[in-house]
């Protein structure tokens, strides 16, 4: 037994649990970690409230981003040694990594990128595959291309801002708080719209007048609505959350006159496909050694104070990724 975070029922953060948590035995294919650090998700949030459309059976671990040491490995893996320092690859599994040992298939395990501590290591997948599976697997964005870039402020947003740098590619970033609008520019942000400001000016300037090729949204809710005039020929629009707590409403005019395509989005949907999948690790373990992408972190908790961790995810109120450390 070892602690590990867990839940019984659904809701917020006030049914997630901290205690001992059975072993899980090892698979032939499976490796064990001893947790350094791991990270919060807004999907963690999902999964808790039955609102992701992965159901937990309970009782059920949460989280998928994790940092540590191997200590076991089943006997078909060979990639990994007990001592080896890795990082997970988000996946769904009923058997999260947050807590003091986890247990996770050798696909999703990768050597932890060198010159991260393991603050910045736990932060790496989700911020930068979420976008790239989105840019390159789906779009393929290039030089010359605008995305638009909502609520920015977010790990995944920023995630986004650095890998559009990477690309070449113009990024408009938004966001409701003057204070991030610097965080946004030094991510990677061509411009910076803070609330109300004027957007379709910010899209015509960052596109050359050519539109967005693509949007990268999880505000759900009315927030298409402000850019579906302003979509190039066959855009997508990228929908991958629903922060306003309401479903995406789809300008189905709008969209057809672009002859765009709204693509209801998870990360998850490519993270199995063991090409797009090594295709990402590749790209972004490139991009960290030579210095183009360096995960946010935010802000770091104690064990001890994971539902507090938790807590402040929901106020909305960090610009970059959330980290809990085990002792």
């Amino acid at each position: 037994m070892s602690d590990a975070v867990y839940f019984t029922e659904f809701g917020g953060s006030e049914v997630l649990r901290v205690g001992p948590w059975p072993e899980q035995p090892l698979g032939e294919r499976d490796v064990r970690i001893r947790v350094s650090a791991f990270a919060l998700n807004r999907a963690d949030l999902m999964y808790l409230a039955g609102e992701h459309y992965t159901i937990p059976a309970f009782p059920s671990r949460i989280g998928s981003e994790a940092c540590g040491v191997v200590t076991e490995t089943g006997s078909e893996v060979t990639a990994f040694v007990p001592g080896d320092r890795v990082t997970t690859i988000p996946f769904f599994t009923q058997n999260g990594v947050q807590g003091i040992s986890a247990v996770v298939p050798d696909d999703y395990v990768t050597t932890a990128p060198d010159g991260l501590d393991d603050h910045e290591a736990t932060a790496v997948w989700m911020q930068y595959l979420t976008p790239y599976f989105a840019f390159k697997e789906v779009c393929d964005l290039g030089e010359g291309d605008a995305v638009l870039i909502t609520a920015a402020s977010s790990s995944a947003g920023l995630g986004a801002l650095q890998l559009c740098r990477e690309l070449g590619v113009a990024a408009i970033a938004t966001t409701r708080s003057p204070a991030k609008a610097e965080i946004l520019r030094q991510s990677g942000a061509s411009e910076v719209v803070v609330g109300d400001e004027n957007l379709a000016k910010a899209i015509s300037r960052a596109s050359n007048g050519k539109g967005l090729q693509a949007a990268f949204d999880p505000l759900g809710g009315d927030s298409l609505q402000r850019y579906a005039d302003h979509l190039a020929p066959g855009a997508t629009v990228f929908g991958y959350g629903t922060l306003t707590d309401r479903q995406p409403v789809v300008p189905a005019a709008a969209m057809c006159r672009a002859r765009a395509v709204f693509h209801p989005y998870s990360m998850f949907n490519h993270v199995d496909d063991p090409g797009q999948r090594a295709r990402g690790i590749a790209l972004v373990s490139e991009a960290i050694r030579s210095g183009c992408l360096r995960p946010r972190v935010d802000r770091v908790f104690g064990f001890e104070h994971v539902v507090d961790a938790y807590r402040y995810m929901q106020s909305g109120n960090q610009a970059g990724k959330i980290v809990v450390t085990v002792p």
